[in-house]
């Protein structure tokens, strides 16, 4: 029932995938010919996929469920291997085969002609040949045409229609090929809901008995907590429906089928297709409950032609839903996941330690307009112009130390700061509308007549137009239709249209007709002042009026401090729980790496460990960290997790780290299940920065919470030179680590 991507999946055996995110490792199996290693692997996984996962361990509990019922497993054994050697004769996508997704849908095909033919014979053989080419090249067909022209997966619907074409035609073979039917294993009923819950998840596998559903649960609870829960809670709405909604008189033919297709749809809406918590909770059981309508339509509209309704309810109320959601012209939540393939665990962490520690709501990340720092000075629902249709617009002008925006008087417009100061675009995109030649007011005026003035009005995604307005005349530097880079010169703000003073205007909106209805809109990567002693360093940023914000520009010696390019060497001195002191140390050494897909990482053989980073130009980032807590590369995890490459005597920003490369705690699955319901479970820690001599000192502090631990950091870093010294206390266990580079030939 599932698992083609709706983005990019991890390829099997690849160290990290897109931003140094794990890619679940290769099945590891002792030392065999690689033909065979595949072979088992593209088995197991052919088990987990019906679950949308690859992991070897649970293949080998659902394998065991099957087996319950021997022939049904034997049978669903014998489909995954015989597709699977089917796709490889045919040349298909190996790494689909090793996968898994070339052979879940003939596991269940197989395993519903196991339940249906009574004994092995050369006319079942003969059926199951046949049923295993057509369900491969089905898959193929219809995966391929889904993806491509509707960005959907195929789930199991090959399977349901493979299926019915078997199940037509066996009853006519009887006679020439002695096909024999068996009593359908679904007709199986159990009392309780407890019972009935574990019959439903064994009949996921056509073998609903509870004995079965125990194993797949068990295994489930193993692979992933979350899915679990969803797994639970469709069951529970498949009650509901039966016995609320429809008062126990389900038609037989829907009741046969409901169970296992609320647990389905429920699971893939949850935790798979989209990131876990509570927003995905309330649409895996609206779909779960749409698969109690959807049951009982279809069982009536099939029942004519003696079809079964197998798994399409939960195929076509999970299709429709992901389609529907995937037509919303913002980003909001449930939020689909980046890659499927993981667990809803690690779904949820990506999306914790990617997308909300480098969030933005827009398809693009916007920067400021400008150049240098720049103060807000009407923003959202503002007191002049800000209102109704256009509530979303903001205001800029440039103020000096003494908070004055012009010189003199200000009776002209040459007395003020941001007069005929460049204006730049947000981002990468084409120019679709420039206005030009309407003349600057005198204070004090305006052009009533040209709301908006000089202007220009850039694309940078579907739906995402910004727009500059209030321009000086003759200073704009595009065209329509030209492409424009992020941070390139459209023109001089100046003091046009409807602008008593100069200030640039800046707004988003969703269509390229000048003066259409905002959208709102945030700055991404700036350094933000006015709120604050301290000035911060914000992701994603809404400006207030009076804050003063500038785009955060790398300087050349806090730049240089990370300039780590790919066999660097690195030497830690690593002190555990003691002060440092020469008697007590050990030495450590780094290498730095870069995969096949680019994402860089330091890497510690004597621990085992690796930290995935990236120097962004503006600022350096961890993504994440793999290994022991005694590494020196741990400490660089809590003590460097967000650096902004910027010089500045005071800086301040919040950041947030994974409780689960702190340390487990010991309720941690007890935790996992909790996720399913929401909630934030990342350690936020607040960073401070300030100058002392000729080093940066960096230190961040985290409170202790539910699940959480304490975290004090502090980094010494020396502009132009690089990582002087780390210090970590987590939960009160002490690591201090002196970083250098390895003296030429040092340690390999």
């Amino acid at each position: 029932m599932p698992a083609e991507s709706l983005a990019v999946s991890p390829k099997a055996g690849l160290t990290t995938t897109i931003d140094g995110a794990q890619a679940r490792p290769a099945l590891k199996l002792p030392v065999v010919p690689p033909a065979v290693a595949a072979t088992v692997e593209g088995a197991l996984n052919s088990y987990t996929q019906v679950f949308f996962a690859r992991s070897p361990a649970l293949g080998l509990a659902l394998l065991a469920a099957t087996l319950v019922v021997p022939r049904v497993g034997l049978w669903g054994l014998a489909g995954v291997l015989l597709a699977n050697a089917i796709a490889v004769a045919l040349q298909m996508d190996k790494e689909a085969v090793r996968g898994g997704l070339l052979g879940y849908n003939a596991l269940l095909v197989f395993m519903a002609l196991g339940g249906a033919v009574s004994e092995l014979s050369a006319g079942a053989l003969t059926l199951g040949l046949g049923a295993a080419v057509l369900v491969v090249l089905t898959h193929v067909a219809l995966s391929g045409a889904l993806s491509y022209h509707l960005r959907l997966p195929a789930l199991s619907l090959p399977f349901v229609f493979v299926a019915w074409v078997v199940m037509a035609v066996a009853p006519h073979l009887a006679g020439v090929l002695g096909v024999q039917a068996a009593a359908p294993l679904l007709n199986a009923t159990s009392t309780g809901p407890v019972t009935g819950f574990l019959s439903a998840l064994g009949a996921v596998f056509f073998t609903p008995l509870w004995p079965a559903g125990l194993v797949v649960f068990l295994g489930l609870v193993a692979y992933s907590r979350i899915a679990a829960v969803h797994a639970v809670i469709g069951y529970a709405v498949a009650l509901f429906v039966e016995s609320v909604v429809f008062a126990g008189a389900m038609p037989d033919a829907a009741r046969a089928f409901i169970g296992f297709n609320f647990i389905m749809t429920a699971v893939a809406l949850g935790g798979i297709f989209y990131v876990p918590g509570r927003a995905s909770l309330v649409v895996a059981a609206g779909g779960a409950f749409g698969c109690g309508l959807a049951s009982v339509a279809l069982a009536a509209w099939l029942a004519p032609l003696g079809l079964s309704l197998l798994a399409l309810p939960f195929n076509l109320v999970t299709l429709l839903v992901l389609y529907a959601l995937a037509q919303r012209p913002a980003e909001a939540a449930p939020r689909p996941v980046a890659f499927t393939g993981v667990s809803p665990e690690e779904a949820l962490h990506y999306d914790r330690t990617r997308v909300q520690r480098f969030r933005t709501h827009l398809p693009v990340p916007l920067r400021p307009p400008f150049r240098g720092a720049w103060v807000c000075t009407q923003g959202n629902d503002g007191e002049h112009t800000h209102r109704g249709a256009w509530r979303h617009g903001l205001d800029f002008e440039v103020q000096d130390d003494q908070g004055r925006r012009h010189t003199g008087s200000g009776a002209e417009v040459t007395d003020w700061h941001c007069y005929r100061l460049p204006v730049v675009a947000m981002a990468a995109g084409t120019v679709v509308k420039v206005i030009d030649g309407l003349p600057d007011n005198a204070v004090g005026t305006v052009d009533t007549r040209h709301n908006w003035g000089n202007l220009v009005l850039v694309q940078h995604a579907p739906r995402v137009f910004s727009m500059v307005a209030h321009l000086s005349p003759g200073s704009i530097k595009v065209v329509e239709g030209q492409p424009v880079a992020a941070g390139a010169a459209l023109g001089l703000c100046g003091n046009s249209g409807r602008s008593p003073m100069p200030h640039l205007h800046v707004q988003l909106q969703a269509t390229p007709v000048v003066g259409d209805p905002t959208i709102p809109m945030a700055f991404h990567g700036v350094q933000v002042d006015g709120v604050a002693d301290v000035p911060f360093v914000a992701v994603e940023h809404l400006p207030q009026r009076g804050q003063t914000l500038q785009a955060l520009t790398r300087t050349v010696p806090m730049g240089q401090v990370f300039d780590w390019e790919p066999g660097d060497r690195f030497e830690l001195t690593v002190f555990r729980d003691l002060e440092p002191t020469g008697e007590t140390s050990r030495t450590e050494p780094v290498v730095a790496e870069v995969d096949l897909l680019g994402a860089k990482s330091l890497y510690s053989a004597e621990r085992d460990a690796r930290l995935w980073y990236e120097n962004r130009g503006d600022v350096f980032v961890v993504y994440d960290y793999q290994g022991p807590r005694d590494s020196g590369l741990f400490a660089a995890y809590c003590a460097l997790t967000k650096v902004p490459l910027v010089e500045a005597v005071r800086l301040g920003w919040t950041d947030h780290l994974n409780p689960r490369r702190l340390g487990r705690a010991g309720l941690a699955w007890f935790a996992d299940a909790l996720h399913a319901f929401g909630g934030k479970a990342e350690q936020a820690v607040i960073y401070r920065a300030a100058r002392s001599g000729e080093h940066l000192r960096v230190h961040g502090l985290g409170r202790p919470g539910r699940w959480q631990r304490s975290v004090a950091t502090e980094a010494v870093l020396t502009p132009g030179v690089g990582v002087k010294r780390l210090t970590a206390v987590v939960g009160g266990r002490r690591l201090v680590v002196d970083w250098a580079r390895a003296a030429e030939g040092g340690p390999r």
